[in-house]
């Protein structure tokens, strides 16, 4: 696909008359048309590369969701990506001497799912559709991607068990970010995730187990057994203690060639308030000097720092220690939201750095349908593998 022809769909997208979408309705049992396009610039200077990277995207996103009849539901999808300015190296086009932006060209079905709501308090989808189970950490869409990652699927959702939540996910192939012209673009195998919740005074507990035997990515098939608990507790007025600790063990799986099993600790705490947060968090990925503990099929933007200098576990695991906090000022008539991050990095066991980031950002909502974001990330690498790196985005987005 040219740039011009991306380029041709995306504005078209864009283009959709907002006084004819403002006549569909919102209940989400009826029809909607579904609109979302963002426009993003990303800078990247990474050391080890001669040049710096600049890119220029534009996602469209259009889609139709149909009335709910009978308890059935049908949803359809098309995902655009167009580049306006390919100063960098995209996934299927690399470009020497550039920093990589995973961002690349691509035309394709994001979603086609039907939806079933027949039986009290459950839900049945099956097909392609967006899956992000619990925060997303181990199964998600990887949304800050310009071409989100998709599943086809069967997804079983019930509450009818109660108090518990139980949600079952069967998948055969992976619609990566990459795109689906990359060698590595869409994974293919046997997919299964299995969770459970339920609310205790001391929070929402959840335990989980996922098995992933890929055909075309046996290093990354793994089975993955964990829980997680998070709450709340108002300690003054609207002011809250906020807590989360998370636990997981990994094993290979199916054709992995490698043989391990590792663990992933996780914990945070921290204040939250109407108008702003503060906490403070640790996270430990093993790593047994062969093989380091992965999320393959997570989102991992946004976990061990914005820069995604670190995007996957080395084999000598990776622990980070981070303060983070937001708070909402006047801006304009409107309420932004200015985020922070500080991250300090080592390896899993504490024996040598990896380095240090800081993360900021300002995001403001327009009105109720477009919002601006800019934001900016700072590693300073302290090992060999993990140079350092500036990355900066302003983001226009609109959403229907």
């Amino acid at each position: 696909m040219t740039i011009r022809r991306a380029a041709a769909l995306a504005l078209a997208l864009a283009a959709v008359p907002a006084a004819a979408l403002a006549q569909t309705p919102a209940d989400d049992t009826k029809a909607r048309i579904l609109v979302e396009t963002r426009l993003r610039s990303e800078t990247v200077d990474q050391q080890g590369f001669v040049d710096r990277a600049q890119a220029l995207t534009l996602r469209a996103r259009l889609g139709w969701r149909s009335p709910t009849a009978h308890g059935l539901q049908l949803l359809i999808e098309g995902e655009g990506v167009a580049v306006l300015d390919d100063r960098y190296s995209a996934p299927s086009d690399p470009v020497p001497g550039r920093p990589a932006v995973a961002d690349g060209e691509t035309l394709e079905l994001n979603r086609a799912q039907v939806r079933w709501t027949g039986l009290p308090d459950t839900e049945f989808t099956v097909g392609r559709q967006r899956l992000v189970v619990g925060n997303g950490r181990f199964l998600g869409n990887s949304g800050w991607r310009q071409n989100e990652q998709t599943f086809d699927a069967v997804r079983l959702a019930t509450t009818a068990l109660k108090p518990v939540a139980l949600t079952y996910v069967f998948a055969d192939s992976v619609q990566r970010p990459l795109g689906h012209e990359h060698p590595q673009g869409v994974w293919r195998g046997d997919i299964h995730l299995l969770q459970a919740e339920t609310d205790t005074p001391v929070g929402r507990l959840s335990g989980f187990g996922l098995a992933i035997d890929l055909d075309n990515a046996a290093a990354s098939s793994s089975t993955t057994i964990g829980a997680r608990l998070a709450g709340s507790r108002t300690v003054a007025g609207n002011l809250s203690l906020t807590w989360a600790g998370e636990y997981a063990v990994q094993s290979d799986n199916g054709s992995n060639p490698a043989d391990y099993s590792l663990d992933f600790q996780a914990a945070a705490l921290g204040l939250q308030a109407p108008r702003w947060s503060a906490g403070l968090g640790y996270e430990r990925f093993d790593g047994d000097g062969v093989s380091g503990f992965q999320t393959p099929l997570g989102t991992g933007h946004g976990f061990l720092g914005w820069s995604d200098v670190i995007t996957s576990t080395p084999a000598f695991g990776v622990r980070d220690l981070f303060l983070r906090g937001h708070v909402g000022v006047p801006a304009w008539g409107r309420t932004a939201r200015l985020t922070a991050e500080a991250h300090l990095f080592h390896d899993a066991d504490g024996a040598f750095d990896l380095g240090r980031e800081l993360d900021l950002s300002a995001a403001l909502p327009i009105d109720s349908h477009w919002s601006v974001e800019l934001k900016a990330a700072h590693f300073e690498g302290e090992h060999p593998a993990f140079g350092d790196a500036d990355k900066g985005w302003l983001i226009l987005e609109y959403r229907y």
